[in-house]
This record gives structure tokens, C-alpha cells and sequence, in this order.
């Protein structure tokens, strides 16, 4: 039975890109922060608020839609890679993975970035992934967190070497089709592009959906006809 394969094997010293990429979801509300595989319900938590996370990345895009309960906004999709130290019942050793990032994760993510450059290329280093609390008028609320740190470990040098070779023969078909249903890739969009493309959409969901008028209004319509 040593021979019988049904999902293939993950090669022991390589980056494996399963044909499904490791889906990761960001939970910053339903339930608390932390990484959920699957869903948000407490069965589907990988990690607490308060964990780190190492990661590689090793692509970023921009892309505009709806994910989940969230609609029409712009998203982040970066694929990494979890890092040496990271435990395989959290994230797989070696395996590509996809999220997405909206609103202020955004920033959060792009300012450590800039920071960085004053390093070099930052894909070269070591991303840790964490949560901040925020509080908002709906009330409490997590954001996605990051930092950055150059690689320091032997086991976080060899792999670079690993991820430099995987680049070169699989950048291509690095892709989420099932995360990017209800989503349109807008990298190299101008800004003036992606504002029309929001304004387009406002008018459609006003078009299928007027919003109410407030009552007072409505009593004062009714009463000139």
C-alpha cells in the first residue's frame, strides 16, 4: 500500500504549491483576531490574538469585489510561505498560502513595506504577523498587524534559496481562483481609474436597491401628490 497516492506528497525540501493554495482568513471580527482555516467559527482558529507569525511573502495584488460578507471594496491578496519556525499544525511547513487584506490591514502591511526599503528588497526578509485591537463606533475590532526583520537563522537563509528557486518556475501560477470569484485584479489601475470603478458600483446597488427615505421625508412626499 506504500505506493498508493491519491493527493500527491509534499517533496521534503521544497516549496510545494498545492493545486488549491493554502486558504488563510484573517478573522478580525467574528470571535476575536487570529488565523481561521475554513471558517470563523471557534473550531476553525489556528491562532490567538496575541500569537506571531513569521511568513514569507512572495506576491502581492491589488483586486476590487466582494469576499465573504464584505462588499465591494479593495483587498490586498498576498501569498506566502510560513517560516521555519512556524508549527506545522498552524500553517503547513513549505506549503504556498493565500489571504487577503482590506481597509486598514492595508496600511498596516504597506507601512511596514516602506519601512523596510531602507533594507533592500523586503520579500529578502522575514515578515511577523500579529493582531492590533482597535475600537470603532460598532465597538471592538482587530486589524491586521505586521513587522519585519532580516533573516537571521541558517534554517531561514536556506530557505530563501528554496523560495528563490520555486519563484523562478511556478510566479505564474500562483493563483486563488476560488478566492477571486467576485473579485477584479486592479494592479497598474491609476487612482482615477479605480474612483470611476466605485462610483460605477454605487450606481448599480442604488439602481437594485434605492435606499429608504427617512420617514419624515416620506410623509412630506406623500402629503404633496
Amino acid at each position: 500500500m506504500s505506493d498508493f497516492v491519491v493527493f500527491g506528497t509534499r517533496p521534503d525540501n521544497a516549496i510545494y504549491l498545492p493545486d488549491v493554495p493554502f486558504s488563510v482568513r484573517f478573522n478580525c471580527k467574528d470571535g476575536g483576531g487570529g488565523l481561521f482555516i475554513g471558517g470563523s467559527d471557534p473550531q476553525h482558529r489556528r491562532t490567538n490574538p496575541e500569537d506571531k507569525i513569521d511568513i514569507n511573502i512572495i506576491k502581492v495584488s491589488k483586486w476590487f469585489g466582494s469576499l465573504g460578507k464584505t462588499h465591494n471594496v479593495l483587498w490586498i491578496q498576498f501569498f506566502f510561505i510560513p517560516a521555519p519556525g512556524v508549527a506545522p499544525e498552524i500553517l503547513p511547513k513549505n506549503t504556498v498560502c493565500v489571504g487577503y487584506l482590506k481597509k486598514q490591514s492595508i496600511a498596516n502591511l504597506f507601512n511596514t513595506v516602506q519601512t523596510a526599503m531602507n533594507c533592500g528588497e523586503p520579500a529578502l526578509g522575514i515578515f511577523t504577523l500579529g493582531f492590533n485591537k482597535e475600537s470603532g463606533a460598532a465597538g471592538s475590532y482587530y486589524t491586521v498587524s505586521f513587522n519585519w526583520r532580516e533573516r537571521q537563522a541558517d534554517e531561514e537563509l536556506q530557505q530563501l534559496e528554496l523560495i528563490k528557486a520555486f519563484i523562478e518556475s511556478y510566479r505564474d501560477r500562483l493563483v486563488d481562483l476560488e478566492g477571486t470569484r467576485e473579485l477584479v485584479c486592479v494592479d497598474g489601475w491609476s487612482v482615477e481609474q479605480i474612483q470611476a470603478l466605485l462610483v460605477e458600483v454605487k450606481q448599480e446597488v442604488y439602481l437594485e436597491e434605492p435606499p429608504a427615505l427617512p420617514e419624515r421625508k416620506q410623509r412630506r412626499l406623500s402629503g404633496s401628490r
